[in-house]
């Protein structure tokens, strides 16, 4: 289940899309409707070719959020296969009529204050803004690094290090209507979050976090996410910061002369490929030797006599602290300098 809820009161928005439940409502309770006090509130939930009781709680619930003084629009594909995630969540935003939207997935809770949170932080930061929070990890304890990671940068890192994968995890989202369309919407395939993210950017749009813990994020095996090819993933990663950043450097030198350093490579453009000045590492089995691509015939030195800027290619968190601290020795500024890309 996808979800859109809609805060019209404020003349904004939230969405819900719907495409697999787990047989109880976890997003809604016996007392959601008094911690979503607030009137003109909508919930917009698309069923995605659900086979559980999705559809039947949907049903059983709008009377009683209607109840309460919320707005439900609810609508199903009537097929046996979904269309994805993005085509759902595509419809239910289609179907609202709200101005800001705020993204809840069945298997995460919204904290009662999300909202009034995040639509106070919406109108300070404009409309141009794609808003996150922290989360919770439930249960405690699963993807440590991962959740640590999004909920520990700054809010310049939002930005900066969108290149590893999604600064802004996509179940703690809420932006304006008008954010949503000069995005694009979602595109209807795979990493439709992560592709949404930086044509936002691109287009304009700025990230921000509000630094509180709103949503619990739930962790399961069948998550879509797990799905998704790191192949797949790579080829939009190195597009979106060729896009962005390498166009405007005349040469750069790639951080990381194992796996990720040489996949990134492979992963290149011709002419991105053509401006690798070098890679550089701390292997003293790698340095001194060169890595062979096709006609490409690129060396490899030691970080300590490569010439920056740099895109890294090292895991961060991975090495007892020794590449970060190889960083942070030659004084250099996230993103002009360097790009985190691992």
């Amino acid at each position: 289940l996808y979800g859109l809820l809609a805060q019209t009161m404020l003349r904004g928005a939230a969405v819900s899309p719907a495409a697999k439940g787990r047989g109880e409502p976890t997003t809604l309770s016996d007392d959601a409707p008094t911690s979503a006090k607030p009137p003109l509130i909508e919930l917009s939930a698309y069923d995605d070719g659900s086979t559980d009781d999705t559809w039947s709680l949907l049903e059983a619930w709008a009377p009683r959020l209607r109840a309460a003084g919320l707005r439900v629009v609810l609508s199903r594909s009537g097929l046996s296969a979904g269309g994805g995630c993005g085509h759902a969540k595509n419809r239910a935003v289609a179907q609202s009529s709200g101005e800001w939207l705020c993204f809840q997935d069945v298997d995460d809770v919204s904290l009662p204050e999300r909202l009034q949170r995040q639509l106070e932080a919406a109108l300070k930061c404009g409309p141009s803004c794609l808003l996150g929070a922290r989360v919770r990890r439930v249960p405690e304890g699963s993807t440590p690094r991962y959740t640590s990671w999004a909920n520990s940068m700054s809010q310049a890192q939002l930005a900066t290090q969108r290149f590893r994968e999604c600064t802004l995890l996509m179940p703690t989202w809420f932006l304006s209507r008008a954010a949503f369309a000069a995005g694009g919407g979602f595109r209807e395939e795979k990493c439709e979050d992560l592709l949404f993210l930086h044509a936002h950017v691109l287009a304009g749009g700025t990230l921000q976090r509000v630094d509180d813990v709103l949503v619990e994020y739930t962790y399961h095996t069948e998550a879509v996410t797990h799905s998704t090819p790191r192949k797949l993933l790579l080829t939009h990663r190195v597009a979106a910061i060729e896009r962005a950043v390498l166009t405007r450097w005349p040469h750069f030198t790639i951080w990381g002369a194992g796996r990720d350093g040489r996949d990134f490579f492979k992963a290149l453009s011709v002419s991105s490929k053509q401006r690798v000045k070098a890679f550089c590492d701390v292997d003293a089995k790698k340095v001194g030797t060169t890595y062979q691509f096709f006609e490409f015939n690129v060396p490899i030195v030691h970080y300590t006599d490569a010439t920056p800027p740099f895109v890294t290619c090292v895991a961060l968190d991975r090495t007892n602290g020794e590449f970060e601290a190889n960083l942070a020795s030659l004084q250099l500024e996230e993103g002009r300098d360097f790009y985190f890309f691992c």
